[in-house]
């Protein structure tokens, strides 16, 4: 995932208030603090789930990766309010790609964790799916690593 020119945190997903995250069940990643509501693609493949709500994406890259972006934690209960989501389950998408749009203040204000988690949810079919040893990151920059078995 990748952000405009404002630096955004980046965490390990056990930093994650979520046990489902923090505990990796869904796969390895990285947990992100937003500096903007600008939601990117991480990848160039195709958008496998595009929620109504725009809380969550999912994506299949052109190299086999499944990544799961979950904007906040129990974000779904806003039912896309303060979300636009820009594209439509099958659309294909190029790596850096403007995919969704979130209005973090009013998202905070509403009481929510606005916390951007990146998971590779085919992470078993990898050798290694792991965070990169960053603490920020700005658009462009890399999150994840995969290296294949």
């Amino acid at each position: 995932m990748h952000f405009p020119k404002w630096v955004s945190l980046v965490e390990d997903l056990s930093a994650v208030n979520d046990e489902v995250f923090s505990q990796k069940l869904m796969g390895n990643g990285a947990a992100i603090v937003p500096s903007d509501g600008n939601v990117y693609s991480p990848v160039t493949g195709t958008v496998s789930v595009a929620y109504k709500t725009g809380h969550a994406y999912g994506l299949k890259s052109d190299d086999g990766a499944e990544v799961l972006i979950h904007i906040g934690l129990n974000t779904v209960n806003l039912n896309g309010q303060h979300f636009k989501s820009l594209v439509t389950q099958g659309q294909h998408i190029e790596k850096g790609d403007k995919i969704g749009e979130v209005d973090l203040d009013a998202v905070k204000a509403a009481g929510y964790d606005t916390t951007v988690m990146v998971v590779i949810t085919n992470s078993p079919s990898y050798n290694e799916a792991a965070r990169v040893e960053a603490t920020d990151v700005k658009h462009g920059d890399n999150l994840i690593s995969l290296t294949a078995h």
